[in-house]
C-alpha cells in the first residue's frame, strides 16, 4: 500500500483502512484531551482513566456529524452552490448534534451516577452537551468538509494536469497527421521537367526526393533522432532546391562538427528551412541567398537562418506562411519550457533564431567546424 493509495484510492480496502485509521487517531486524541488527573497521584488511579473513557460516549456525535457534512451537505448543496440551503441544514445539523449530545449525557449519567439527571450540576447537564455536541461535533463536521474539499481540489488539479498533457499530446499528433512537405508538387514538376530534358541530374534528384520523403514519413514518429540525420536531410533538401533553381539560389550552410552525439526532435530544423525557403521562392525575382548557421553546446542548440525574398505581401496580396507557424507551434509543444524563438523581417530579409535547451548530448570531440558553401553553377 502506497501513501497515495491510502489517501486517494476509492477501493473498499483502502477506504476502510483510511477511515478506521482516522477514527482510531480521533479516539486517542479524544481520550488524551479528557484525561484530566487532578494530581500526580491520580495517574495511578483507575478512576481517572475510566472517567476519560466514559467521555468517549460522545464520539458517535462527531462521527455522524462528519459523514453527514462531508458526504451529504458538501456534495448535495455546497459544491452545487446552494449556499443558503447548506447554511440552513448545517444549523439544523448543529441542533441535532446538541440534542444527541444531551441524550448521550443522560445515558452517561444513568451509567455512571447514582443521582437524578435534574440534580446534577449545570456544568454536566448543559455545558457538557454543548461542548461535546455543538462544539466538538460541529468542529468534526467542518473539519471533514474542509478535508474533503482539499482532496477534491487536489484530484481536480491532477485531472486538469492530466487533461492538459493529453491535450498537448493530441495537439502534437494532429500536427504530425497534417504535416507534409509542401514542396512535393513543385518537386515532382521540376523532376518531370528534368526527365523531359534528359538531364543527368534527374536520377540524383529522384533519389534525394525519396530520401527526404522517407525521412518525413518514417522519422516523424520518433521522439528523438541524431542531429546528423536531421542535417543530412537538410543538405538533401537544399541540394534539391539547388538542382531545381540553379544559379538563382546561393546557400551558405555552416554546421558544427559534433553532431552524431546530439539528439533532437525530428523535422525541427528541416521544417524551418523548408517553409522559409518556400515562402521566399514565391516571389523569386532576384537571387535568393540563404544563410544557415547551427551551433551546439552542452544541452543547447542554436539555429540561425537568414534569407531574402521573404515578403509579407506579393502584388498586394497578403502572404501568411501557415506552414512556418505550424512548425513553430510544434516546437512549442515539443519543447514547452526549453525553447526561444526570435523572428524579424526587414526589407524582405527574414531573420530567424531558434534556441533549444533540452537536447541530449554526450562527450564532445575537438573536430573543427565544417562549412558548406553552395555557389551558383
Amino acid at each position: 500500500m502506497t501513501i497515495h493509495d491510502f489517501i486517494f484510492s476509492n477501493k473498499v480496502k483502502y477506504r476502510l483502512t483510511r477511515h478506521i485509521s482516522l477514527w482510531a487517531l480521533f479516539c486517542i486524541y479524544f481520550f488524551i484531551v479528557n484525561f484530566l488527573p487532578a494530581s500526580v497521584s491520580d495517574f495511578g488511579k483507575a478512576e481517572t482513566y475510566v472517567a476519560a473513557f466514559h467521555k468517549m460516549i460522545y464520539i458517535p456525535v462527531s462521527i455522524m456529524s462528519a459523514y453527514v457534512t462531508a458526504y451529504f451537505l458538501l456534495t448535495k448543496f455546497l459544491l452545487k452552490e446552494k449556499y443558503l440551503v447548506f447554511v440552513i441544514l448545517l444549523v439544523g445539523l448543529c441542533i441535532v448534534n446538541l440534542i444527541n449530545a444531551y441524550l448521550l449525557t443522560k445515558l452517561y449519567v444513568l451509567l455512571t451516577q447514582n443521582i437524578l439527571f435534574e440534580r446534577l450540576p449545570l456544568q454536566l447537564r448543559v455545558f457538557q452537551p454543548v461542548i461535546y455536541g455543538l462544539g466538538l461535533g460541529t468542529a468534526a463536521g467542518v473539519f471533514a468538509c474542509v478535508t474533503r474539499l482539499l482532496k477534491i481540489h487536489y484530484l481536480k488539479q491532477k485531472e486538469n494536469e492530466r487533461l492538459e498533457k493529453l491535450k498537448i499530446l493530441t495537439e502534437l499528433e494532429i500536427i504530425k497527421t497534417n504535416f507534409h512537405p509542401h514542396f512535393l508538387s513543385d518537386a515532382l514538376k521540376n523532376i518531370s521537367s528534368l526527365i523531359r530534358d534528359r538531364s543527368t541530374r534527374s536520377a540524383d534528384a529522384i533519389l534525394k526526393l525519396a530520401d527526404v520523403l522517407s525521412y518525413f514519413l518514417y522519422e516523424n514518429d520518433k521522439e528523438r533522432v541524431p542531429l546528423s540525420e536531421e542535417l543530412a536531410m537538410v543538405n538533401a533538401y537544399l541540394e534539391l532546391e539547388k538542382t531545381f533553381y540553379g544559379d538563382r539560389i546561393v546557400i551558405n550552410l555552416k554546421e558544427p562538427a559534433q553532431v552524431d552525439e546530439i539528439s533532437i526532435a525530428p523535422l525541427v530544423i528541416l521544417s524551418l528551412v523548408q517553409h522559409c525557403c518556400e515562402q521566399s521562392l514565391l516571389s523569386l525575382q532576384q537571387k535568393l541567398v540563404i544563410n544557415i548557421e547551427i551551433k551546439t553546446s552542452r544541452k543547447q542548440l542554436t539555429f540561425l537562418l537568414a534569407c531574402n525574398g521573404y515578403y509579407e505581401s506579393i502584388n498586394g496580396t497578403l502572404q501568411q506562411n501557415s506552414g512556418l507557424n505550424q512548425v513553430l507551434k510544434r516546437v512549442k509543444v515539443l519543447y514547452p519550457q526549453a525553447h526561444e524563438v526570435q523572428i524579424s523581417l526587414h526589407d524582405g530579409v527574414l531573420s530567424l533564431l531558434l534556441s533549444l535547451s533540452e537536447i541530449e548530448t554526450v562527450e564532445k570531440n575537438d573536430k573543427p567546424e565544417i562549412e558548406f558553401v553552395y555557389e551558383p553553377a
